[in-house]
């Protein structure tokens, strides 16, 4: 066991480099596709990948190959240069999709993430080697542990090998940098956390839902947030617009006790827009922000909005947070779950 934590240890510990004071600045760069789009630092040793990020799980659910190859073009042409994507995302399509149409043209230009939902060190090992298979690389450049869910089922993955098998894909070069990802509580991202403390472990990122709503119920922003900041981890913001419940639809964690016209169009029914659930997004000190999109005007959108953004004082970002408060809690934000 002292053999196993001092492999452990001497893996998993990343030195001491500081993150940019001001999140919300960004720089901007050019390759030999284009302009890029305002990036920011996710890594402790400066690293910056840019500001949106195109998540693979909407991308997995487009029908014709061709949409899904337009789709990547554009996102490469617009700046794009960050990528989301896992495993079991729509049977494994998503990452057919960016290993046929992204990665043999784009690899070295770009910031290549997959997760791994599995429970054992032997499920997501061969998990990763089928993702690095589909996606035609020989690595990935953050591989991230997919949806804890609670405090058990950290435990139940941490003695089933799951972090073993993390470390070891980094230590091997398979993975560059290696984190986590959860939507349920925040009481589990803290108790993975102090696990990790206990262990002398620090990864490097962390993924999770951030939105207007998300201050006003078992809020990440609030709990997490700061603590994710004083260890200096990536800060990946998902399910900004609630996963698209905010606007009054179903989405795969809705439950079925709830009907489609019980969920409120919060946008409709207040003063938010879609650019300012993004603006205040935006405006907290996160790396990036992850949104999967269906169709091309959601992605210029999403673009149009990030190039024009304009840093929210905290008296906006509070009005924000007014504006959504009543509809905050299981309706719109149903990925979540209380726990005792």
């Amino acid at each position: 066991m002292e053999n196993r934590r001092n492999f452990i240890k001497k893996v998993g510990t990343v030195g001491a480099f500081s993150l940019v004071a001001d999140w919300a600045s960004a720089s901007t760069d050019s390759d030999k596709w284009g302009e890029l789009l305002p990036q920011r630092q996710l890594i402790r040793n400066g690293e910056k990948v840019t500001s949106f990020c195109l998540g693979g799980y909407h991308l997995g659910y487009i029908e014709n190959p061709k949409d899904a190859e337009r789709m990547i073009e554009r996102s490469i042409e617009l700046g794009v240069r960050f990528f989301d994507n896992a495993r079991k995302y729509v049977n494994g399509r998503a990452e057919e999709y960016m290993g046929k149409y992204l990665t043999p043209k784009y690899r070295d230009e770009i910031f290549l993430m997959t997760k791994a939902p599995g429970k054992t060190g032997a499920e997501v090992r061969q998990m990763l080697d089928e993702s690095l298979k589909t996606l035609k690389t020989d690595y990935v450049d953050l591989w991230q542990i997919h949806a804890v869910n609670t405090p058990e089922d950290v435990d139940n993955r941490l003695k089933a090998g799951v972090l073993d098998a993390f470390l070891e894909a980094k230590q091997k070069g398979k993975a560059r940098y290696i984190g986590f990802t959860g939507h349920q509580n925040p009481k589990t991202h803290l108790y993975f956390l102090k696990k990790l403390d206990e262990l002398g472990i620090e990864l490097d990122t962390c993924q999770m839902p951030i939105n207007v709503c998300d201050p006003s119920f078992e809020s990440f922003q609030h709990h997490v947030l700061p603590v994710l900041l004083e260890k200096k981890y990536g800060v990946l913001a998902m399910k900004t617009m609630a996963g698209g419940s905010m606007m009054g639809g179903r989405i795969d964690t809705t439950p079925r006790n709830i009907e489609t016209k019980d969920i409120p169009d919060v946008v409709s029914l207040t003063e938010l827009t879609h650019a300012n659930l993004h603006q205040y997004v935006y405006s907290l000190p996160v790396s990036t922000l992850v949104s999967g999109c269906l169709h091309m005007h959601e992605l210029e959108h999403n673009v149009e909005v990030l190039k024009n953004m304009k840093q929210l004082s905290e008296s906006d970002k509070q009005t924000l947070i007014e504006y959504a408060k009543p509809y905050a809690g299981l309706i719109v934000e149903n990925y979540k779950r209380v726990l005792s």
